[in-house]
């Protein structure tokens, strides 16, 4: 297989100075990403060709070998006229559909030559595209907005393609979609995709909506998916992420005293310090920040002289409507520092020149607080870089509601950029939140960046095109269900003895398990759900996979012997600290050690929580520690999780069937991330790792009588 990925801007850039031909690479975790995937598979990237240099080196086909030290893969450069970047990317891309995806309406700006140029240059992708196809089987992965029209240029011309399409920007609603002249013709464009990617479930709920409103076509919201004139599209979610382990090696290399040099060449003594990355443009909400800053200090007189925020804007679009937002936000910064400053001290520190990666990752490493406070966005990697440079984990990041990344990364502050006296607030917050509770949020989000990094993304989509026609076309074996119990088949409770199957829910799963195999996969012990069930000639999944009931026995659920020794050492740790507090419930499972605390005061979660973290980081290397609905859970670190436990049952049970997964909390998440590489995961409630989801728990019955019916058809 052949992998063509093909994106607006090119990894490797060809500049003239005199008489002499440099190359750089264009600053990006993703460009280095994507360009580390090519030198392993020895594919094609296609992209425009921007740089001063580039018709010089390359030859009659527009294609050149890179990495110039060490070529591993071929650049292909599509050529633009000046009038046609003008049109095509500063004209459609950036006024139209960039403002249109943000919910930036006022910002919207047609005119009908900048779609007629949009065409064209999409026709020259598609044409350089089909030239590289030959007889080989192709596999192509489009990037973003500036490429619309390509899936479907591509496929009348070269029907066998395989193409996936990653969406980067946020997918509006279908009320803010409709504006758009071209509506229907997008959508016809990214239609004939095989795999059409986004960030979040939201957007593809929105992307299905938008379809079924405005074109004849067939949605299935249950498999996220669209068809349309015949051919149909699945809709995933894949959450961009950075790359952890460079953002934490550079900023863990980073010694005392360049710490102490960055601060004496920024002239920054102050006590506490904050911290904002972004482009130079609208959608980031710099004027908002920057007010909630002002508001800042006239509220907290005390912090004057002692907290300095460093933010760093570069331009990256040098037109309207931009010049004149970064006019805004200076003016305002100079108000604010003739406001505050004193002799030795301002309060903001301006930085408009690019900061290497490397570099960076200092300036996120000495900032005692992080804010993003876009207005909307796809997802927002300033967020995820800056927890990776977190390796003392004393830094607190306040998030805007409206970036994607604000529904994977608790822990961090949420945040209206609209209200500014709640942003104020939330500033001096995280500048005095209890070390402890820093440390405790920042290695939850560490955590997670690192298990979801952008290898992890890369891999992902990769592999879900891959397997695009196995899931076009559906296995041939039919489906195999998996159901969580606990706020899924059951609504939570306030004790766990309380959660109760519903008689006319269990009634439809006795007669769908006749026509598919169906596992109940909970946290519970294995003989309580099973009671709880009661439902024959199914499997059975308890202490989150570490048992596994396979229809004869017990399957223990591990690669080995389990230590479950330190479980109860654990569970008199947890005893002696939170036994005496009114709510907490400590229970023994056997192979897993849950405490509850649904039932605490809230004014004490927190204390509560902070307690359970301080015993478990003395058993970091013996013990898995995760949390769900108002329930912190420890088991030994052989034990299989949910995703351990569903891949059994596949390779064991699933030989040809599409899963299908049904989840409402972050115990269910490891097995999301096995089921979204071939089938379906659904979470009850928003959940950045599942495919799409379900309101309310209250709507499990009716999706299982659906699903009888479509199965039964």
């Amino acid at each position: 297989m052949k992998l063509i990925v093909v994106s607006n801007r090119e990894p490797y850039v060809h500049r003239r100075t005199g008489d002499t031909i440099s190359v750089e690479r264009p600053a990006g975790g993703l460009t280095s990403a994507l360009d580390n995937v090519l030198k392993t598979l020895n594919g094609t990237w296609l992209a425009w060709g921007s740089g001063s240099g580039d018709r010089e080196i390359v030859d009659n086909r527009g294609r050149v070998p890179v990495p110039p030290s060490s070529p591993a893969y071929v650049l292909k450069r599509v050529w633009l006229s000046p009038n046609e970047v003008d049109n095509y990317y500063t004209g459609y891309s950036n006024r139209v559909l960039w403002p249109l995806s943000h919910l930036t309406l006022d910002r919207v700006y047609y005119r009908r030559q900048y779609w007629d140029s949009y065409r064209r240059v999409n026709q020259k992708f598609a044409d350089s595209i089909v030239e590289e196809t030959g007889e080989e089987e192709v596999t192509l992965w489009v990037h973003d907005y500036h490429l619309c029209l390509v899936p479907s240029l591509v496929k009348q011309a070269a029907p066998s393609v395989t193409i996936g399409h990653f969406w980067h920007i946020p997918w509006p609603d279908w009320g803010t979609f409709r504006i758009l002249p071209q509506a229907k013709d997008v959508l016809e464009g990214l239609l004939a995709n095989d795999l059409l990617g986004f960030q979040i479930p939201l957007f593809v709920k929105n992307f299905m909506n938008c379809a079924k409103e405005s074109l004849d076509a067939g949605i299935d919201y249950v498999s996220s998916s669209v068809t349309y004139n015949g051919h149909r599209t699945l809709l995933r979610a894949f959450p961009v992420s950075v790359d952890f382990a460079f953002f934490d090696a550079a900023a863990a290399s980073k010694k005392a005293y360049a710490i102490r040099r960055l601060k004496e060449h920024l002239g920054i003594t102050a006590e506490y310090i904050g911290i904002g990355v972004d482009r130079l443009e609208y959608t980031k909400a710099l004027l908002k920040r920057l007010q909630a800053i002002d508001l800042f200090f006239e509220k907290y007189h005390s912090f004057i002289g002692r907290f300095v925020f460093i933010q760093v804007a570069v331009p990256t679009r040098l037109s309207e409507p931009y010049i004149s937002y970064k006019k805004s936000v200076e003016g305002l910064i100079a108000r604010i520092n003739d406001k505050y400053s004193t002799a030795a001290w301002k309060p903001i520190v301006y930085i408009t020149t690019k900061i290497e990666h490397r570099d960076l990752a200092l300036y996120y490493r000495i900032a005692d607080v992080a804010i993003i406070s876009s207005v909307y966005d796809g997802m927002n990697l300033v967020a995820k870089e800056y927890i990776a440079s977190q390796s003392d984990e004393k830094g607190v990041i306040i998030l805007s509601e409206f970036a994607g990344a604000s529904e994977e990364l608790i822990g961090s502050l949420p945040l209206n950029p609209y209200d500014i006296e709640t942003f104020a607030g939330n500033i001096k917050k995280a500048l005095l939140m209890p070390v402890e509770e820093k440390r405790s949020r920042m290695r939850a989000l560490r955590e997670h960046v690192k298990t979801n990094d952008l290898r992890k993304w890369t891999g992902d989509f990769i592999s879900a095109i891959e397997g695009c026609h196995r899931e076009l076309h559906g296995a041939e074996g039919g489906m195999f269900l998996f159901l969580d119990y606990d706020g899924t088949l059951a609504p939570i409770a306030d004790r766990p003895q309380a959660a109760v199957l519903d008689k006319d829910v269990r009634a439809v799963m006795d007669r769908l398990r006749t026509v598919c195999p169906m596992a109940v996969v909970s946290g519970r012990m294995l003989s309580d759900i099973m009671d709880r069930v009661g439902i024959k000639d199914i499997i059975y999944v308890g202490n989150h996979g570490a048992e596994i009931w396979d229809g004869t026995g017990i399957v223990p659920g591990s690669d080995g012997p389990v230590d479950t020794g330190v479980l109860d050492e654990f569970k008199e740790r947890v005893s002696s600290v939170l036994g005496d507090v009114d709510g907490v419930v400590i229970e023994d499972k056997g192979r897993t050690i849950s405490v509850h605390y649904r039932n605490v005061d809230p004014r004490r979660i927190d204390r509560v929580t902070g307690d359970f973290r301080r015993v478990a980081d003395g058993y970091a290397d013996r013990l898995r520690i995760t949390s769900g609905k108002g329930v912190l859970e420890a088991r030994p670190l052989d034990a299989w999780d949910k995703g351990d436990a569903v891949s059994w049952i596949l390779r064991n049970f699933g030989a040809g069937r599409m899963p299908v997964y049904v989840g409402d909390d972050a115990t269910d998440e490891d097995a999301f991330r096995v089921i979204n590489r071939t089938g379906v995961s659904i979470s009850i409630g928003r959940n950045i790792h599942a495919q799409c989801y379900l309101g309310e728990q209250a709507e499990i019955r009716e999706f299982l009588e659906w699903l009888m019916d479509k199965t039964t058809k």
